[in-house]
C-alpha cells in the first residue's frame, strides 16, 4: 500500500504546531497547522507562493538546513526571502522572489528606446544600426548591453519593418 502524502517537516520544539506535506499523486505541498489543512501550494521550485511559504516556515523558527534540505533552494535564498518578509518593502520582497542576478538590462523602458530608435536610424542606416543603438543606449542609460541581448528585438523590428514596406510598395503598385 502506497502512501500519498510524504511528511517532509514534522513538529519539534522550535515548530510545534506546523507539519509539511508533499502529495506524491497531487504534486502539491500540504501545509497542516495541527489537523486542520493550512495551505495547498504547487511543487514546483519556481512558484513564489512556496518561496513565501519557506521564508514564513523559517521565521517561524524552522531550521534554514531543513527547509535547504526538503525544499532545494539555497540557505542564502531563504535568508533573503525570511529578511524581505519580515523587514521589507513590498518591492524588496518581489525582488528577493525573482532570483539570483542582476536586474535585466533589457528592461520595457530600454524596449522602447531600442523601437523608437530603430525607427529612427535603420532606415538611414542598415549595415551598423545596431552599433549606433547600443551607443545611445550607454548615453541615456549609463550601461552598455550587447548585441546578442538586442538581436531577438532587432529581428522583431526588422520583420514588422519589411512588411510595412511590402505593404507600402504594394499599395504603391495598385
Amino acid at each position: 500500500m502506497t502512501y500519498p502524502l510524504q511528511a517532509i517537516i514534522g513538529t519539534d520544539e522550535k515548530n510545534p504546531h506546523f507539519t509539511v506535506f508533499r502529495n506524491l499523486e497531487t504534486k502539491k505541498i500540504e501545509l497542516y497547522h495541527g489537523f486542520v489543512l493550512f495551505e495547498i501550494l504547487h511543487d514546483k521550485k519556481d512558484n513564489p507562493q512556496l518561496k513565501l511559504l519557506v521564508a514564513r516556515l523559517s521565521n517561524a523558527g524552522v531550521k534554514t538546513s531543513v527547509l535547504t534540505r526538503q525544499f532545494g533552494y539555497c540557505y542564502r535564498s531563504i535568508q533573503n526571502w525570511s529578511e524581505a518578509l519580515k523587514n521589507g518593502t513590498l518591492e524588496e520582497l518581489v525582488e528577493s522572489l525573482k532570483g539570483q542576478g542582476a536586474p535585466k538590462k533589457l528592461n520595457k523602458e530600454v524596449e522602447g528606446f531600442v523601437e523608437y530608435e530603430f525607427k529612427r536610424i535603420y532606415p538611414k542606416n542598415k549595415s551598423s544600426y545596431s552599433k549606433e543603438i547600443r551607443k545611445n543606449i550607454e548615453e541615456v542609460f549609463g550601461y552598455t548591453i550587447s548585441s546578442e541581448t538586442l538581436r531577438p528585438l532587432f529581428n522583431n523590428l526588422k520583420e514588422e519593418y519589411n512588411k510595412q514596406n511590402e505593404n507600402c510598395i504594394k499599395k504603391k503598385l495598385k
